[in-house]
């Protein structure tokens, strides 16, 4: 420690430990050296590669696991993979020789453990020359993916092997986009084309360059950044940089084998306006061979019922699914393979998660973004007072006034690790049920059993859904949000669709994260009566 000090983020050390040390252990610049290195190319270490790939394709040790449809679905993305792999190599007959590949497919479908069976099978296959990267579209997701590399070969080696898709921006960024407007140039998200050309001028080296990867597989990919999708002007970057143009199409450009692995109903915010028609359209434009495989039907989260989601579509109304299946077919109470219990008060849905918890499941308590984040920048939310955290919901029991209450999932260093991962030493670690996580946390992920909110933000009124908007608090739906407050017009209207329609996605992701059941309470009590009339429904 005296040799490689540890320093914290406290005034102190931010402005007089740091450059302290800084400015004693620095030597002389040398610039031949930080050139060669700035412009280095690094490739993955194939032996490195190897040992990860084997751990992960054994089945007594391995967190990834292929069974019944997953096998099925793997091997047929396989054999598409295979198929495109010697047009893929450089003496492919087509024009780039490059192969995108899309595999469609419903929350619990098995995309991500099918996402990982292709990384190791392809890291061991001799034909691929180059870096086989799993691409992912959140830090969770980027954070769990290392974690669950890492677990499966037991050391800690999961950073060149998982990249962020922010990763694939070819060096553009606000400094150069400064100098380029300063110097009469006209950048916009619209001359993304443009801009790219304009950079190369002055920039040959690109950060990450084309055919920087052999394989990328990119998971949840209907989360990627689109700047000239129709309607998202304005829209947030989540760090990227928008004057580059979409997400996809650099993956594609930077990748000579591309897999993208998405279910286009779990697009939730704004900037998440990557389609299936876009990747189609991008790999054309490049040249590339295109397929498209489905997973519709494949169902391994919610005891394997397809039926159950199939309910959870028609009750939602997503995909224009209106109808539900009746929950004979997949209730427990039913003689179902799937727990849903509706519950009184959100203390009895908390009791009765801990007796899960305690009998060994894991567990979650989720809600939409219904409550506004006021313990976000809090150093210890648990420890603030009922009225202070993000939930305090009051309820009756035994004519006895009572409060539940609990924060927001804790972020300390910004991710969100901690909630789904739960370390040992965090808040989570502790206790499980703690804090609340949203549907953007939860996506990608899933638990034996899920406690849900149903918060007052999305409501059953009569015969449709409705939104009260005075409960959205959603920061990533500014556009939509900001039409719907319009006082009247066409704005307003589809302003209000488009939240709905958000709203349904998002309590879609929050019902199919359970592998075993969920439990909800509902804060409505007219929407409560809605599923619970569907609950009862018989064929």
């Amino acid at each position: 420690a005296q040799q490689y000090p540890v320093f914290g983020q406290n005034e102190s050390d931010v402005l007089e430990g740091l450059p302290r040390f800084l400015r004693e252990h620095l030597v002389e610049p040398d610039d031949d050296f930080a050139q060669k290195f700035d412009a280095g190319i690094y490739k993955q270490d194939r032996s490195l590669v190897r040992q990860v790939a084997a751990a992960i394709q054994r089945p007594a040790e391995s967190p990834f696991v292929l069974i019944d449809q997953q096998r099925e679905g793997y091997e047929l993305c396989m054999a598409r993979i295979e198929a495109h792999l010697k047009p893929a190599k450089r003496t492919a007959r087509t024009s780039t020789g490059k192969s995108v590949i899309v595999i469609e497919g419903p929350p619990g479908s098995g995309k991500s453990i099918i996402a990982a069976h292709l990384w190791a099978t392809l890291g061991i296959d001799d034909r691929i020359a180059g870096d086989i990267v799993l691409t992912t579209t959140s830090t969770a997701q980027r954070d769990n993916w290392r974690r669950l590399f890492a677990t499966a070969h037991g050391n800690q080696v999961a950073k060149g092997i998982v990249i962020g898709a922010n990763s694939y921006n070819p060096g553009l960024n606000q400094p150069w986009l400064t100098r380029m407007r300063s110097s009469g140039h006209a950048v916009t998200t619209d001359s993304w084309r443009d801009n790219l050309a304009l950079f190369q001028q002055s920039n040959p080296t690109l950060r990450c360059a084309d055919d920087a990867f052999a394989i990328s597989i990119v998971d949840e990919a209907h989360a990627l950044i689109d700047p000239t999708a129709a309607g998202r002007r304005g829209m947030a970057a989540s760090g990227w940089m928008l004057h580059a143009g979409p997400q996809a199409w650099h993956v594609i450009r930077a990748s000579k084998v591309s897999v993208f692995l998405l279910d286009p109903a779990q697009s939730y915010r704004d900037n998440e306006t990557t389609s299936i028609d876009s990747i189609r359209n991008f790999a054309k434009e490049v040249g590339a061979d295109f397929s498209h495989i489905s997973l519709e039907g494949s169902q391994f989260r919610c005891s394997g019922s397809v039926e159950y989601i199939d309910w959870v579509d028609g009750l939602l109304s997503v995909g224009e699914r209106t109808a539900t299946a009746p929950p004979t077919q997949w209730r427990s109470r039913h003689g179902g393979p799937f727990e849903f219990e509706v519950f009184d008060d959100p203390q009895a849905l908390e009791d009765a998660l801990r007796t899960k918890v305690d009998a060994g499941a894991s567990a979650r308590l989720v809600a939409s973004y219904a409550r506004k984040w006021i313990t976000k920048k809090a150093v210890k939310p648990h420890a603030k007072p009922s009225a202070e955290q993000d939930f305090c919901i009051p309820y009756r029991r035994n004519g006895i006034e009572r409060t539940w209450s609990r924060v927001w999932n804790y972020t300390p260093d910004g991710e969100y690790s901690l909630f789904i991962q739960a370390p040992s030493g965090s808040p989570m670690s502790a206790d499980p049920l703690c804090e609340v996580g949203c549907p953007y946390v939860l996506r990608g992920f899933d638990f034996h059993y899920v406690g849900l909110l149903w918060m007052n933000d999305l409501v059953w009124r009569s015969d449709r859904w409705r939104v009260n908007l005075e409960h959205v608090h959603e920061t990533a739906w500014r556009l939509p949000r900001a039409a719907a407050r319009k006082r009247d017009g066409p704005a307003k209207d589809t302003g209000t669709a488009e939240v709905i329609r958000r709203l349904q996605r998002g309590y879609r992701i929050l019902l199919s994260r359970a592998m075993k059941g969920n439990l909800v309470w509902f804060e409505d009590p007219e929407t409560r009566e809605h599923v619970e009339s569907l609950l009862s429904a018989r064929r």
